[in-house]
């Protein structure tokens, strides 16, 4: 395990180099050495507490879907630590789930189906706002043409990127609804992988195997029912969910303040906000979309008629005050855990 992270974390940094290499070559490494120096520094801190804000509004999207009593702070840290295994593990941004639920069990003696089952609703809960704004944005890329022109490559690509993300979606609400149908899909999947395993893990049995996983999918329905007959935490957490992506889009706006850029509509934002997050979700293979991410945004504004530099830099300036500063923080806060532990 320790030795799976540490090659992770190597990747990470050598993706991140290589994205900040082309992205100062772009530019000119003097040229970004005088663009880096006028940078309003209280704009960035700014930027970088309204992505702290960002973290805390759904760390309590999640918070009200607990039915243990935990603190703000400590249901914090487990998050964080599940941020900083999202951002190194190629896995659709979930790899750091199972992380939260873990950690959360161990605090509360909650059992970890249950903890997954809130982990799950609170990740449900955080795409429905993403989606609507997503389709705002969308909206306005279409019915504004005339402010980022994409190829019909790069149109298929973001609707081929949607399309998977609705459907991931939608599987996780029909294996809610059908319990006996993930009961199913389980056990055809663990018989198809038991002789797999077996040659890995020797005298596996995959019928006690399924007892355990059937006993677990209980407790995992077992607590979405519990926080779906919690009416008002649910409306509370999607009231935060909203709250947290406008924070992000924000967070944006004041990068591009802290760069004197100031004419960027915010139909712009959104548009290239959106369309840069979905585009992570398609390479399953990179973490924390790092790199596909960032190319989309730059070249999305400088599609919107963003100068180079400025477009470059502010990507820059963006990915630095969220992805890199969560991870780092993430990193921290698991490193906490795993020592206490």
């Amino acid at each position: 395990m320790e030795r799976f992270r540490a090659r992770n974390i190597w990747y990470v940094a050598v993706i991140g180099a290589v994205v900040f290499a082309v992205f100062t070559h772009e530019i000119g490494f003097g040229k970004f050495m005088i663009l880096m120096g006028n940078v309003s520094k209280p704009l960035l801190m700014f930027a970088v507490f309204l992505n702290l804000l960002n973290l805390i509004s759904y760390t309590v999207t999640w918070l009200v879907l607990v039915s243990e009593d935990i603190s703000l702070y400590k249901l914090f840290k487990f998050y964080m630590a599940g941020t900083f295994i999202n951002n190194i593990t190629p896995a659709f941004g979930t790899g750091g789930e199972p992380v939260k639920a873990m950690l959360l069990g161990k605090e509360t003696g909650i059992s970890k189906a249950e903890c997954f089952a809130g982990v799950v609703s609170q990740r449900m809960l955080n795409m429905f706002p993403f989606f609507t704004i997503g389709m705002i944005g969308m909206w306005l890329l279409f019915t504004k043409p005339r402010q980022i022109q994409l190829a019909n490559w790069q149109i298929a690509a973001i609707l081929f990127s949607i399309g998977l993300a609705v459907f991931a979606f939608g599987l996780i609400i029909y294996f809610y609804l059908r319990k006996d149908k993930l009961s199913s899909f389980v056990q055809s999947a663990i018989r198809f992988f038991a002789p797999f395993i077996g040659l890995v893990k020797k005298g596996f049995d995959h019928k006690a195997y399924t007892a355990a996983v059937e006993e677990s999918i209980d407790s995992f329905h077992g607590g979405l029912r519990d926080i779906r007959h919690n009416k008002y935490g649910l409306w509370k957490a999607i009231l935060f969910s909203y709250f947290g992506w406008i924070l992000d889009i924000l967070a944006i706006y004041i990068i591009f303040l802290s760069i004197g850029e100031t004419d960027i509509h915010i139909s712009i934002l959104i548009i290239t906000y959106t369309i840069a997050m979905i585009s992570g979700w398609l390479p399953l293979f990179l973490p924390g979309g790092l790199g596909i991410v960032d190319g989309t945004m730059a070249i999305l504004f400088i599609y919107a008629g963003v100068p180079v530099e400025m477009a470059v830099l502010a990507t820059l300036l963006y990915r630095l005050a969220s992805y890199w500063f969560n991870t780092v923080l993430g990193a921290f806060y698991l490193w906490g855990a795993l020592k206490t532990g």
